[in-house]
């Protein structure tokens, strides 16, 4: 499959395990390497880290689904 970058790559190819270890979390990706995973309320500080360690990047900030929440999508 094609994904229009690096970091849609990394989130597609690790969904369930994302899914599995930290559901309600959101991790920040870059180049296509992850960054960082915490809480919503730690967003901000993870973008930053994010920004400082690739300046030229736009990182990829996204919510890991619950697997309930999945389960309800089906």
């Amino acid at each position: 499959m094609a994904y229009k970058s690096k970091n849609d790559a990394y989130f597609s190819e690790h969904f369930e395990t994302l899914v599995d270890n930290h559901g309600g979390k959101w991790i920040v990706i870059v180049n296509g390497k992850k960054i960082a995973i915490g809480y919503k309320h730690e967003l901000s500080k993870m973008l930053k880290k994010a920004r400082e360690k690739y300046p030229n990047e736009t990182p990829l900030a996204a919510p890991i689904p619950r697997k309930e929440e999945l389960q309800c999508i089906l």
